[in-house]
């Protein structure tokens, strides 16, 4: 740890500059480095990140509109069966009816549909910063070398104030530049790891349940006419065929519902947080400028 340390000391004091004059060379280390630094970022690491971060941004901006769609879909097969619903009188208070026992699966999928509506709106939001770093681009870096150059022409605490804020700037420079992108890229390799196969199969249990639910509703040509027009025996028949066709709808719900917490809200942040303390540990400044 502490040779490292005293590694990056020197290279920060410009001691392998030994043509330059005394006062000239941390200044110009700095330089050296922060360009040759800029230019990876620049010309290397950020199109490479960009183009990663912004094909998953992408994809689950994609992969949340589908998710919405299916999710209107089953909300509407549930509403119509609701609505469609025969009731069939026993007597004061008496009746067959199927709407109460779907009241709480429609509840849960509209609450996710809101959920998924906030999910656009944080990939929107992180799609704009990303554009925003992308086109700042080579300004970001201007502060900084503002910076080294007036340290340059200082001397004192106004110099080593001036070469704190060049690493300072410097870090923020960075960050703004990869921190969206590199978060993004980040995010899809955790979600191609451990949270796509959950949200392939619990997608396709809303897709299925969509499906049956509109089944249930069609009237069976091959039963005898006087079964498809009564009305106790439709209505007992389409209950059980609608409740039996919701299954394990909730749990799969409730699992997508954690799908797009964590891969479009928690995960981006943390992996945010995580990059800007690293940031700051590397460019704070506190060890020295």
């Amino acid at each position: 740890m502490n040779s490292s340390h005293d590694t990056f000391a020197q290279l920060w004091s410009g001691h392998w500059l030994p043509f330059l004059p005394q006062w000239l060379r941390e200044t110009a280390a700095r330089a050296l480095i922060f360009g040759g630094v800029t230019l990876v970022t620049m010309l290397l690491v950020g199109p490479l990140a960009d183009s990663r971060g912004e094909a998953y941004l992408e994809s689950s901006f994609a992969r949340t509109l589908t998710a919405l769609a299916a999710t209107r879909g089953l909300d509407s097969a549930i509403s119509l069966a609701q609505s469609s619903e025969v009731s069939f009188s026993f007597g004061p208070g008496g009746s067959l009816g199927i709407g109460q026992a779907l009241d709480p699966i429609n509840d849960l999928v509209e609450q996710y549909g809101s959920l998924l509506l906030a999910s656009t709106t944080a990939l929107g939001v992180q799609r704009l910063l990303m554009q925003i770093g992308r086109s700042l681009g080579w300004w970001l870096f201007v502060p900084p070398l503002v910076a080294l150059l007036g340290a340059a022409f200082v001397v004192g605490k106004s110099k080593l104030s001036l070469l704190g804020w060049s690493k300072r700037l410097f870090g923020i420079a960075l960050f703004v530049r990869l921190a969206i992108p590199g978060s993004a890229w980040i995010d899809s390799l955790v979600d191609n790891h451990f949270l796509d196969a959950d949200y392939q199969q619990a997608a396709a249990a809303v897709t299925t349940t969509t499906e049956k639910i509109q089944n249930a509703e069609a009237v069976d040509p091959d039963k005898p006419w006087w079964e498809r027009y009564n009305p106790v025996e439709y209505v007992g028949d389409r209950a059980q065929r609608i409740l039996e066709s919701l299954g394990d709808i909730g749990r799969a719900i409730v699992n997508l519902a954690i799908y797009f917490t964590i891969s479009t809200i928690l995960l981006p942040l943390g992996t945010i947080w995580l990059l800007s303390r690293l940031s700051g540990a590397l460019f704070s400044g506190r060890g020295g400028p």
